[in-house]
């Protein structure tokens, strides 16, 4: 084998290496979709299944409530954030969900506040 053949073999697993390298220390994404529920969002369900259509979609971290223009009864929440937790307003009372949560009630939702608390 040539010195140029050998130096070029070389160079590409040296090539090959350093981009195996960089995909083993690389952070991994964690920003996740689910149920049609597109990361960063907070998504409402028109039912208690997440099958159902979605009515609502809330990415804001806010300090107040976001009301919603057309309250649901019998619905469900899909929480796809990473590290903020949302908190639902209905006929029941305040419920905290996780990140990367889902809760599901029979109560008419009528606001959401998204959190940047990581834990309820």
């Amino acid at each position: 084998m040539s010195v140029k053949k050998l130096s070029r073999s070389s160079a590409l697993v040296a090539a090959a290496g350093a981009l195996l390298l960089g995909l083993a220390v690389a952070p991994a994404a964690h920003a996740d979709s689910a149920y049609g529920c597109i990361y960063p969002q907070v998504c409402i369900y028109d039912d208690t299944s997440v099958t159902s259509p979605i009515v609502g979609r809330f990415q804001q971290v806010t300090s107040t409530w976001q009301y919603l223009s057309n309250p649901q009864s019998y619905y469900a929440v899909v929480n796809t954030r990473n590290d903020d937790v949302a908190y639902v307003l209905d006929s029941y009372g305040t419920h905290c969900i996780k990140p990367n949560g889902s809760m599901s009630s029979s109560g008419r939702i009528t606001a959401i506040r998204i959190d940047s608390r990581s834990s309820c």
